[in-house]
């Protein structure tokens, strides 16, 4: 049987749910709020048809559901009103309305404009470079820092487990260790005696296929032919054996995995790479069958948005996909040591609020307290400080005073509360993605609005499941998930970093939280056409609609070894990131046709702008945006003061 795995399923033509079906789920059941199950907020089943309005739902809550405890429970991936400003943006209402904006008076030496991991390193090494003595404003649109390296917390059973919203593994690789003195080696939980015997992956991703050997994997398979479903373990290892692929997929699939193909080192560089999507180079270039293709695609848009259709091979060759090794003569990349902080990479993040506003975070400075303890946002804003952090406030107006290349000055328009003002500042550095920079940067010539126009980017969805237990995994054997029909592709448990007091268990019988990562893909389509329905189907789902779509599909596939959806799920969290990922088609890193990729003109800057996105990396990852930032400070620094 030939059996390629299916693509992303159409939500629009799913059939109706039951009432008994919906009460076998347990979407009725009454729970009390310290079980922290938002499933049962107040539902609705309308859906926001056109995305190209601003949401609207008649209950409060019922788009952005429960967001859990902390200070992160009212900023999970982009809420309803973070939406809402951005889509205003768009359509052009603050532009109509920038002549009322409330001058504050202010003049800042440096103005940052995003408060995600680029912009937070941008301003880092700026206040370093300066020795404290300029200032600088980091202006966001959401209620905390971080962009997508933030964390959900919950709370079940009296344990506080904590999990990525986004971004979420990392090596010990970069200076940038030294200089935050962040600490080179991390504790792990270990399994009870129960679970001694399996394997946890300590991030959300790696066992998808560079690191599957981390946890134990388990990949389940229908056989629409026989009407019956099975997990297997370690098809790998085992070649595929019992797995419903033709023989030729099978070959095709090790040899791929394996990376065994044959190029011509002499006559190819990694710049020809960027010549053909992923999927030219697998079929026409590797020769192989097109299930390679089909199991590749979910891998690859987990980390670049896309399928194999619409990426770059260079942007699969960053991410240390197979295929490469003989035309490089490099090993894959992926084989050094991952880890996980309990927010992903939000541990970076904490620790540049840390050095720059040491206030800002509670207690000692020491890595529990940096990671563990609550913020204290009163200390983002204190005048006198060399950096200052205004949340809340979307940018939608930056203008040069005059001609760019004389001018003195930037202003900044942002709204905060439903109120327009208006900041000054000597330097800009816009840390923010493309989608929304091109809005509010008023006075660019059209090569740079062209370049800012050229990149695509899709969305991507994060749901975090608080469980009161896990025996069903136990029973299967696995601690990592793989399906290809259905909800989302796969999801797992990790391991969890310890550190003082944070100390959440690992028994199959306490709670835990299972993550699935859920990419929009459609193959076929033209790049920017996937990533506009992407977006319309994140946003045009309801909180109790994604809910019903999660317990369906977890009930499918593990209610035959216990799971029971009505009694084992304690709390769901979706963190729905609209641009998630910019999508680098081919031509993106390199250029075409002899002109100069867009990406590397914005690296450029313009006046007295400077711009420093992950996406300017193509690979959106920690590392990069750091690299970015701290190329964006200098460049800034080196202008005449």
């Amino acid at each position: 049987m030939q059996h390629v795995p299916e693509q992303n399923m159409d939500r629009e033509n799913k059939k109706p749910v039951s009432e008994k079906k919906k009460r076998h789920l347990g979407l009725y059941q009454q729970v009390t709020r310290r079980d922290f199950l938002n499933g049962l907020l107040i539902g609705t089943g309308a859906v926001l048809l056109d995305f190209r309005i601003p949401l609207s739902f008649a209950a409060s809550g019922s788009w952005d559901g429960y967001g859990g405890i902390g200070d992160y429970a009212e900023s999970h991936g982009n809420t309803e009103e973070i939406v809402n400003a951005g889509h205003n943006l768009r359509d052009g209402k603050y532009h109509r309305h920038s002549s009322d904006a409330r001058d504050t008076g202010e003049f800042f030496d440096l103005a940052i404009i995003g408060a995600g991991m680029s912009g937070l390193a941008a301003a880092f090494s700026f206040m370093n470079a300066t020795r404290k003595k300029r200032s600088c404003i980091i202006l966001d649109n959401h209620p905390v820092f971080g962009g997508v390296s933030k964390r959900n917390e919950f709370s079940v059973a009296g344990y506080r487990m904590i999990s990525p919203q986004g971004a979420n593994s990392f090596s010990v690789i970069d200076d940038i260790f030294s200089e935050l003195g962040m600490p080179r080696s991390f504790r792990y939980q270990n399994p009870a005696s129960a679970s001694a015997q399996l394997q946890f992956d300590q991030t959300n991703f790696g066992f998808m296929f560079w690191k599957d050997l981390a946890a134990h994997t388990g990949h389940f398979f229908q056989d629409s032919r026989k009407g019956s479903s099975f997990w297997l373990t370690d098809i790998w290892n085992q070649k595929m054996k019992g797995t419903p692929f033709s023989d030729e997929a099978k070959r095709d699939l090790l040899f791929w995995k394996n990376d065994m193909g044959k190029g011509d080192r002499e006559n190819r560089h990694e710049n020809w790479f960027d010549t053909m999507t992923y999927k030219e180079f697998l079929e026409n270039v590797l020769k192989l069958n097109s299930a390679v293709t089909g199991f590749a695609d979910p891998v690859l848009a987990s980390s670049m948005g896309l399928g194999c259709d619409a990426i770059s091979a260079y942007g699969a060759y960053q991410v240390a996909l197979p295929g490469f090794t003989s035309f490089t003569g490099r090993e894959r990349r992926y084989q050094r040591e991952w880890h996980s902080f309990p927010g992903g990479t939000d541990g970076f993040v904490r620790y540049f609020i840390k050095r720059m506003l040491p206030e800002a975070i509670q207690g000692e400075d020491v890595f529990e307290d940096i990671l563990n303890n609550p913020f204290r946002f009163s200390a983002l804003e204190q005048k006198g400080t060399p950096v200052q952090i205004r949340l809340k406030s979307t940018v939608v107006g930056v203008q040069h005073d005059s001609h760019p290349e004389q001018s003195e000055y930037v202003s900044v328009a942002y709204v905060k509360n439903n109120t327009m003002f208006r900041l000054k500042a000597k330097h800009v550095i816009v840390a923010a993605g493309s989608w929304v920079a091109k809005r509010f940067l008023r006075d660019l010539p059209e090569d740079y609005r062209h370049a800012l126009s050229s990149f695509y980017h899709s969305p991507f969805l994060v749901v975090n499941i608080g469980l009161k237990n896990w025996r069903f995994l136990e029973k299967l054997g696995v601690t990592a998930c793989r399906w290809f029909e259905g909800f989302g592709f796969s999801c797992n448990l990790r391991q969890p970093m310890t550190m003082g007091d944070y100390q959440p268990p690992l028994d199959p019988g306490k709670p835990v939280i299972l993550t699935f990562y859920v990419p929009f893909y459609y193959p076929g389509l033209h790049i920017r056409e996937q990533g506009v329905r992407g977006r319309r189907e994140l946003l045009s789902t309801s909180y109790a609609e994604y809910e019903l779509m999660i317990r369906e599909q977890m009930a499918h596939l593990f209610s035959a070894s216990g799971f029971d959806p009505r009694k084992d799920i304690a709390g769901i969290i979706l963190n729905r990131w609209g641009h998630a990922y910019v999508n680098p088609q081919p031509g993106f890193y390199f250029g075409t046709q002899g002109r100069e990729a867009p990406r590397l003109l914005l690296k450029r800057g313009f006046g007295r702008l400077a711009f420093c996105h992950a996406e300017l990396n193509g690979h959106q990852h920690w590392a990069g945006a750091i690299r970015e930032g701290k190329r964006a400070a200098k460049q800034v620094l080196g202008f005449s003061s």
